[in-house]
């Protein structure tokens, strides 16, 4: 059986929708606050998947965009999923019956709600080359790779919120690597000293690693990764 078209009078109607029953009528509202009349709610009440499916989709590259409200795109979506249930469901089987992707947008659309953040933004962000494209015009990650149209518009749509949320993160990532650098001396000899006891200074120990137990070794590799190579083949303690 073939799938129904998409009417395009519901659409426009659903689109018009903000999808919250008021109080005063049981209708939902237009977007400009008129209430739905019985009619127009009887045909939203209508709407096939397909319709419903078809606004959603629209609301995603919307807010793609940087542009619609993630909170409707919210009701639209728990709409689609809630009417198949009993009345009264509780939430939890709601979330249950959606699939797997619309849970992912589900959970994803209530960050943003709560936060006003778009985290595929705020990760595009970390790992664009802002300043080399600012110099160059050129959209690059930091990998090198030009970024795709769809990710230049991302760029481009980012709101004052998600470039905090990105200056946040990387503060919070340099902070990090700071500790960890200042700390790494004081625990390589720490490490040193464990398998290799009091060492005179300036003592060659040839592949130290060798002598260490796996998870140890797999510290070892990764203070050297931090200090540099040769780190530890020569103890000096009176450094640092």
């Amino acid at each position: 059986m073939s799938q129904p078209d998409c009417r395009r009078d519901v659409f426009l109607l659903l689109n018009d929708a903000d999808f919250i029953y008021r109080p005063d009528t049981n209708t939902w509202s237009h977007n400009d606050g008129r209430p739905f009349t019985t009619e127009e709610q009887a045909t939203a009440h209508d709407a096939t998947e397909v319709e419903l499916e078809t606004l959603s989709s629209t609301r995603r590259i919307l807010l793609d965009h940087g542009l619609g409200d993630p909170a409707n795109a919210l009701r639209i979506l728990w709409y689609r999923y809630s009417i198949k249930l009993p009345d009264g469901a509780p939430d939890e089987h709601i979330v249950a019956a959606m699939t797997d992707t619309d849970r992912s947008e589900y959970q994803r659309l209530r960050s943003i709600v709560r936060t006003g953040v778009r985290p595929e933004v705020v990760t595009l962000l970390l790992d664009t080359n802002l300043r080399a494209s600012l110099d160059s015009s050129t959209w690059t990650h930091h990998d090198g790779r030009s970024l795709t149209k769809q990710e230049r518009a991302l760029v481009r749509s980012c709101t004052p919120k998600e470039i905090g949320a990105a200056r946040a993160q990387t503060q919070l990532e340099l902070d990090f690597e700071q500790e960890r650098e200042a700390d790494a001396p004081r625990a390589v000899r720490a490490l040193m000293e464990r398998y290799f006891g009091d060492i005179p200074d300036g003592t060659l120990i040839h592949d130290p690693a060798s002598h260490m137990t796996e998870e140890d070794r797999i510290e070892y590799l990764r203070l050297s990764d931090i200090l540099g190579p040769g780190m530890g083949i020569i103890a000096d303690r009176d450094q640092g």
